[in-house]
């Protein structure tokens, strides 16, 4: 399925126990689409069975969106015991077309396709929310507008906090105390190298565990919270909803530390720890730092294996711990990713 839309939306007129299903074509956006129990029903399945698909799938926060991208193998995972039923459903969902072929999301929104709907993920950097990304956003002082179904939540940049970002918190106080901190930090600075490679080494190398091989599947998907972060002396933690549903059998996810740099000379230096919300122990946390000291106009991208449990939150924590970005250019900026995940 792509990015754009043209759809057929489903009516449900109830009479007496019979149901008759009419179809009309226009837009349709998949917060007002059709639910799971309705492309279950459609899809020919009933009775208990029914019931039971709709809890599990309610379980394990599963929408018609994520349902119309499964394939036969997933739908037997997330609970469709009978054969049959995987059948009638797969086949019933391969009929969908593509309701991205004509886009309608605005200002740079990215559609994502569903079953006969659309949803559009705007792009932070624009300035636009909504169903279609096609209001400006109210936020203040560098505050990014993210969609919720009762409107827009702004996202405040570090220093603003509020409803609009309008209150400033990050004090003289606090500047002098953050500045005693970049001393302390640089006493580490040479365990840094050891750090990196140890990263690296554990990229390179996918362990075999009790159950076989691990494999990689690559991905590239935004993490609004933490695309182009503008960070200097601030230690902000951000909590990232993952935009897309793993399967069960994911054992470790992939993400890329980007650094766009453009200045004639200065610094970029980032230190954070991230884990999986819920899975902050020693085995679930992982340290990173992405450190450049008297650099010139370039590029850094580091990537990083993070351990993951599907029975836990799908969010990422991602905790700076020291910051500092001295550049002149305004187009310079930090990016984290997600480029892929790990499965047995």
């Amino acid at each position: 399925m792509g990015l754009a839309f043209n759809v057929f939306f489903v009516t449900f007129i109830i009479i007496g126990t019979s149901a008759i299903f009419t179809e009309a074509k226009q837009s349709s956006h998949c917060l007002r689409g059709i639910t799971v129990k309705d492309i279950l029903m459609l899809a020919g399945i009933k009775g208990a069975a029914l019931l039971s698909y709709v809890a599990k799938m309610k379980a394990e926060n599963i929408d018609q969106t994520v349902l119309s991208s499964l394939t036969y193998k997933q739908l037997g995972n997330i609970g469709i015991s009978k054969i049959g039923d995987r059948h009638k459903l797969h086949k019933f969902l391969s009929k969908d077309g593509n309701d991205c072929n004509n886009s309608v999301c605005k200002n740079k929104g990215i559609c994502r396709d569903g079953f006969r709907c659309f949803s559009c993920i705007c792009d932070p950097t624009s300035g636009y929310y909504g169903l279609t990304c096609q209001r400006k956003c109210p936020c203040l002082n560098g505050g990014v507008c993210k969609t919720v179904p009762t409107g827009f939540k702004c996202v405040c940049p570090p220093g603003y906090s509020g409803d609009l970002c309008k209150v400033k918190y990050l004090t003289e106080e606090r500047l002098l105390q953050l500045e005693n901190s970049v001393k302390q930090l640089s006493s580490k600075l040479e365990q840094t190298e050891k750090e990196l490679e140890s990263q690296k080494s554990q990229l390179e190398t996918l362990k075999r565990n009790d159950r076989g091989t691990w494999r990689l599947r690559r991905t590239n998907e935004i993490l609004n919270q933490l695309e182009k972060l503008r960070l200097h002396l601030a230690k902000p933690t951000y909590t990232q909803k993952i935009p897309i549903m793993f399967p069960q059998n994911t054992r470790a996810i992939i993400i890329s530390v980007y650094c766009h740099y453009g200045n004639h000379k200065g610094a970029a230096d980032l230190y954070y720890v991230t884990h999986q919300k819920g899975n902050d122990d020693s085995s679930g946390k992982v340290e990173g730092y992405n450190l450049h000291y008297n650099v010139h106009g370039n590029t850094f991208l580091y990537e990083q294996m993070i351990p993951w449990n599907n029975t836990l939150a799908n969010e990422l924590v991602f905790k700076v711990t020291y910051s500092r970005y001295e550049s002149r250019n305004p187009h310079s900026w930090y990016r984290v990713r997600l480029v892929g995940y790990v499965i047995d």
